[in-house]
């Protein structure tokens, strides 16, 4: 099985990775059923989503299978767990609310990679620059393992803020839209979930998502990293 890695190292891999996604989805989802009970719909957190508890969010094929199938093959660590229902008609100012819910998952997961930036920032300083940047060399560091959580909560962030139906982008831009465009965008919800099956087996998802995960990348993380390193002689 070429490029399966099925070694004692391998296999710590990939729970790391399942644990890191795990954690990862879990802010995430919990951040939508709580963003969506202060606007009023209590529907989330009586099902028990606004919790960092794993089982409740997780999706048997998005959560563990995806995941772990990726990290055995080496392939970038991804996956989804299960949507929180939300019950537009409990909320005073639907489209607002619908895209402020919408955006919760996104921001909870650049908040993540926020923190852990400062984490790192923070042994940046306690270690000088040549301890921390030699510090990832070895897969089972601290440093390397904060870094790919805050990498793995970029690229959530990044891909479910495009705008196609029914991403957490989605709702955003269609509470941006003019009233006149509204109907048509709210047509393509319809085939939302076959376009982006299309855009997974296809170039044009990398093409859509390259340019948010370097912005977010650079802005989130690799600049402010840079930026000390450089005021520390590094």
């Amino acid at each position: 099985m070429g490029g399966i890695d099925f070694t004692p190292l391998g296999i710590l891999t990939l729970v790391f990775n399942v644990l890191l996604i795990l954690f990862s989805l879990s802010v995430h989802e919990s951040a939508h059923a709580w963003m969506a009970d202060r606007l009023g719909d209590p529907t989330g957190r009586m099902l028990g989503r606004i919790t960092l508890n794993p089982i409740p969010h997780i999706d048997p094929i998005g959560t563990l299978v995806m995941p772990a199938v990726l990290s055995l093959i080496g392939a970038p660590v991804f996956g989804w767990a299960k949507p929180v229902p939300v019950i537009s008609r409990h909320f005073k100012r639907v489209r607002r609310d619908e895209a402020l819910v919408g955006a919760a998952g996104p921001l909870s997961n650049l908040a993540v990679a926020v923190g852990t930036t400062g984490i790192l920032g923070g042994l940046l300083l306690a270690q000088g620059p040549a301890a921390f940047w030699t510090g990832f060399e070895s897969e089972f560091s601290p440093a390397w393992w904060l870094l790919r959580l805050a990498l793995v909560n970029v690229v959530l962030a990044g891909f479910n803020l495009i705008p196609i139906p029914p991403l957490d982008g989605s709702w955003v831009l269609s509470a941006l839209l003019p009233p006149s465009l509204l109907p048509l965008y709210e047509r393509l919800r319809a085939v939302g979930p076959i376009l982006l099956l299309v855009l997974f087996f296809t170039p044009l998802l990398g093409w859509i998502i390259r340019p948010i995960y370097v912005l977010l990348y650079v802005g989130v993380i690799h600049l402010p990293l840079q930026l000390l390193s450089s005021l520390l002689g590094g």
